[in-house]
């Protein structure tokens, strides 16, 4: 079974449709029963006409810009815009269509059509407006901090990690900040070591081949101790 985050198509205008089923069975019971007070069916229509603008709109406003906050400010705005629009509409046809002799020719049944039509109308049409406004509104860009540029180290060539300096007369290893081979005298030359060496006592790396480990002192003389640790 799918989650509703899984459902592409609107589904929060159903909790307003809801209501108003709700609302509609009420009407329809008491308009058989009349267990509600005479003016309860004024307040139902203006409850149904709130109803009605906040499910289109809600529908309208997800179906634009997808399930979010907007539906939810779209069907709040669209609930009150709606009741409002009934008021108004409602106060203007009974001054101004229905008056005096005539609202008493009026029939039972064309009276509950017509609270229908001015509960419906207004309804639609208020909650599509609100709706394709709401839907319209320009997203809220979001706030990206800006990256910050990590300098990168500069490190001499002579001092990268996995380069060695050896006699180019004898071969023997030098450390990096030598000039001259301290055995022969000659001039050294820069090259890459084949493998990194480690301390067998302390772990640490070697950055270049001698005696004794630089950072613990212990000999560490690769040719009468072959136990360096050597990495891949």
């Amino acid at each position: 079974m799918r989650t509703i985050d899984e459902v592409k198509q609107p589904l929060l205008w159903i909790v307003p449709f809801a209501g108003l089923t709700l609302i509609t069975i009420l009407s329809l019971v008491n308009i058989a029963l009349h267990f509600l007070p005479e003016k309860a069916g004024y307040v139902i229509m203006i409850i149904a006409s709130g109803f009605i603008c906040a499910s289109v709109s809600g529908f309208i406003t997800e179906l634009i810009k997808g399930r979010g906050k907007y539906v939810y400010v779209s069907m709040g705005i669209a609930i009150f815009i709606g009741a409002i629009s009934f008021l108004v509409i409602y106060g203007f046809f009974k001054a101004n269509v229905v008056t005096g002799p005539s609202i008493a020719s009026v029939s039972r049944i064309s009276e509950i059509v017509s609270n229908i039509t001015l509960t419906i109308l207004p309804g639609l049409f208020v909650g599509a407006i609100v709706g394709g406004g709401v839907g319209f509104l320009p997203e809220e860009s979001e706030y990206h901090e800006p990256e910050q540029k990590k300098e990168k180290p500069v490190i001499a060539p002579d001092k990268i990690v996995g380069y060695e300096k050896a006699c180019r007369r004898c071969g023997a290893l030098m450390p990096y900040d030598s000039l001259f081979c301290s055995k022969c005298g000659g001039t050294l030359k820069k090259k890459r070591a084949e493998t990194m060496k480690y301390c067998r006592y302390c772990g640490n790396r070697l950055y270049f081949l001698g005696e004794f480990c630089p950072d613990c002192g212990k000999e560490i003389n690769i040719v009468s101790k072959p136990k360096v640790f050597v990495s891949d």
